[in-house]
């Protein structure tokens, strides 16, 4: 098979003992560039996940694999774009769980919230791994703004350990005001501040 990287060309045979140089030899291309991986595009197919298992179950068939690479700047930029979106489409989210723990919570009602408690594990990460990067002052219009969405993130974090001490106690009975009194606005907040943080003009012009 052959991996297309950046400027480079490589080809290795289709058995499984090639995947982890793959894999270990895409690593090293990548780290000494500007760029990161985004995803890998194989016969055709794009792969956004799980590269290892999908590698392993289909490499005896795989001809061609291009490797899809992003700078730094863009890849940040559509990180905090997804945020942006998830935080839009978590407010109703959060409104309705909250009246189900209000009710009476069904197994489908502690699935969501386990959903919720990963999403915000996940705004947390990615806002910690965007404040280290260099490329910030290029995607931010406002470093005061930015830390103004720094100190959500931290009163996130918070709440989040309120939640640990419900589990703990087994006292769910706080859970709904939680999501409705504390999460939800602070979700609203928080998508407020990156929608006035991200120019998404750029992003327009690519779906024309």
């Amino acid at each position: 098979m052959k991996i297309y990287i950046l400027n480079k060309v490589l080809e290795f045979d289709n058995n499984l003992e090639s995947i982890d140089d793959i894999f270990e030899k895409v690593k090293d291309i990548i780290s000494t560039s500007n760029y990161i991986l985004s995803h890998f595009e194989v016969d055709g197919d794009e792969v956004h996940d799980d590269f290892y298992d999908y590698f392993s179950q289909n490499i005896k068939n795989i001809e061609e694999v291009k490797v899809i690479t992003k700078n730094i700047k863009d890849m940040t930029r559509d990180i905090l774009i997804s945020n942006i979106e998830y935080l839009g489409e978590a407010v109703l989210e959060v409104e309705l769980l909250a009246n189900e723990f209000y009710k009476e919570p069904n197994k489908e009602s502690w699935s969501e919230l386990v959903k919720l408690l990963e999403s915000v594990r996940w705004l947390v990460d990615t806002f910690y791994v965007i404040d280290m990067s260099d490329e910030l002052r290029y995607i931010v219009t406002s470093y005061e703004k930015w830390n103004l969405y720094a100190k959500d993130i931290y009163y996130l974090k918070d709440i989040m350990e309120g939640f640990g001490e419900v589990f703990k106690t087994d006292d769910i009975a706080f859970l709904p005001e939680i999501l409705s009194d504390e999460i939800l606005p602070l979700f609203k907040d928080m998508k407020d501040k990156l929608d006035t943080l991200v120019d998404r003009e750029i992003d327009k012009s690519k779906l024309n």
